[in-house]
Order: C-alpha cells, then structure tokens, then sequence
C-alpha cells in the first residue's frame, strides 16, 4: 500500500545551493518522521509501480 505523499511548498524564490541543501534536509527529516527514511529502491519501485497501475484503473 502506498505511503502518504510528501508535502512541499513551492515558492517563486530562485534555487541556490544552501537553499536545496535545506530542502533536502527537510525531505530526509520528513521522511525519518514518516517511517520511510529506509526504504530500498527495490521497495520504492515497487511502490511507484503500484501507484501507476491505481491511476490507470
């Protein structure tokens, strides 16, 4: 079964280095948070496979 989605605010400012950095600090935080800091990439594909064949249904 498929794990929530990742909330992400989206804003006009332009992208810098620190600024990704800190985004992908707070994916990784969320993540830990969610349980899903671990998965494997094995898990993860099958995950988006799953989610694809649901929205072709």
């Amino acid at each position: 079964m498929a794990q929530d989605t990742f909330n992400i605010p989206i804003n006009a400012a332009p992208i810098t280095r620190e600024g990704a950095m800190q985004a992908f600090a707070a994916l990784r935080t969320e993540a830990k948070a969610n349980g899903v800091s671990d998965m494997s990439t094995d898990y993860i594909n099958q995950e988006i496979d799953l989610a694809r064949r649901e929205a072709k249904a």
